[in-house]
């Protein structure tokens, strides 16, 4: 795999697309495929590591979705339908892809607009951030989504989806016992 390079400062790094960060997340799901919704909403919450601009958040992401149809076109990913829904799931040559990443682990790599990070670093955050909500409950996940979305918005809107988080939240989350 050929990587594009840019040149910082001293230093030349190779850049990390974000389109491979989706295809190792998906790998990494159970089954090594994943529901497109769901994947939306963990990219959402995860927009301290991957950054995506959202049209109707926490949902609709068109560069998000380019980006998969891109993996999809390139044949490292699968997009089937399964009972009405979408779901993503990588293919022999989007393992293959996988297997290059972990050998380029100890090169320092340039993600996203600003993050330089050794690779398997990167690998090692994705892999945390789908162990924390690949197996979390949809409404769970909107419910953290919804409040993310709240902060960043003001007013009314705040309000609403504040109201909308905690309605969403499990009747046990945040309780001790």
């Amino acid at each position: 795999m050929e990587l594009p390079e840019v040149s910082i400062g001293r230093g030349k790094f190779k850049v990390f697309p974000t389109k491979y960060a989706l295809l190792f997340m998906v790998w990494y799901s159970r089954n090594s495929s994943i529901r497109l919704y769901r994947l939306s909403v963990i990219t959402y919450i995860s927009s301290h590591v991957i950054r995506y601009q959202y049209e109707i958040p926490p949902i609709i992401s068109k560069s998000l979705l380019n980006d998969l149809m891109g993996l999809v076109r390139d044949g490292y990913l699968e997009l089937l339908p399964s009972n009405g829904r979408y779901v993503l799931r990588v293919t022999d040559k989007g393992r293959h892809m996988i297997r290059e990443f972990f050998a380029m682990g100890d090169e320092y790599v340039l993600f996203g607009d600003y993050l330089i990070t050794k690779l398997k670093d990167l690998l090692n955050e994705l892999s945390r951030i789908i162990n924390a909500y690949q197996d979390m409950d949809l409404p769970s996940l909107l419910s953290i989504a919804f409040r993310e979305e709240s902060i960043r918005e003001r007013d009314f809107v705040s309000d609403v989806l504040k109201d909308l988080a905690l309605d969403l939240r499990s009747p046990c989350e945040n309780r001790l016992g």
